[in-house]
């Protein structure tokens, strides 16, 4: 579970979008950066659970394939990337535009539905929902709905984009 939502956040902040329509084009293009920063706070509903799981940390990405996820509450745990990712023992390759099917969805907020094309992405995904600040256009949450209908909400706060980031923060101890 925790790769494919590391999956997700590299690939949302390089938002994979087709061109569907203006706003998808430019919800992709602000949303794409050198590097990015972020608190993030992860509920992950299942069905199986009889309370949702609620967690925090920060993210650090930089591009093109540099990831390092630390959670901080309730646990301490660190996942560090650098280049491809394993799942389920296979490796595999960062989402392109090419992925998805984008759509936009009518609402108060601006909102995208992302569904996977690629087989590997169906098996960890039904669908994305990413909703973004009208203004900046800047992703603020994303809703990740597994094929078992169990889900893993992910919102973005003190989002720093395109600031230095130490080469450091990516090596595995």
């Amino acid at each position: 579970m925790k790769r494919w939502i590391l999956i997700l956040a590299c690939s949302l902040l390089a938002l994979s979008a087709s061109a569907q329509n203006d706003i998808l084009a430019r919800l992709k293009a602000a949303n794409t950066y050198e590097t990015v920063q972020l608190s993030f706070v992860q509920t992950r509903h299942s069905a199986m659970m009889t309370k949702d799981l609620v967690s925090e940390g920060r993210m650090v990405l930089a591009s093109p394939d540099r990831l390092r996820w630390e959670v901080q509450k309730p646990f301490s745990s660190v996942f560090v990337s650098e280049g491809e990712l394993a799942i389920r023992g296979r490796r595999f390759r960062m989402p392109t535009d090419k992925d998805f099917t984008a759509t936009a969805l009518e609402g108060d907020d601006l909102a995208v539905k992302l569904v996977p094309v690629r087989r590997d992405l169906k098996s960890l995904f039904r669908e994305i929902i990413v909703h973004a600040d009208k203004k900046s256009l800047q992703i603020r949450s994303a809703l990740l709905i597994s094929p078992d209908g169990d889900w893993t909400l992910l919102e973005f706060k003190d989002i720093k984009t395109n600031l230095p980031v130490d080469p450091k923060l990516f090596e595995k101890k």
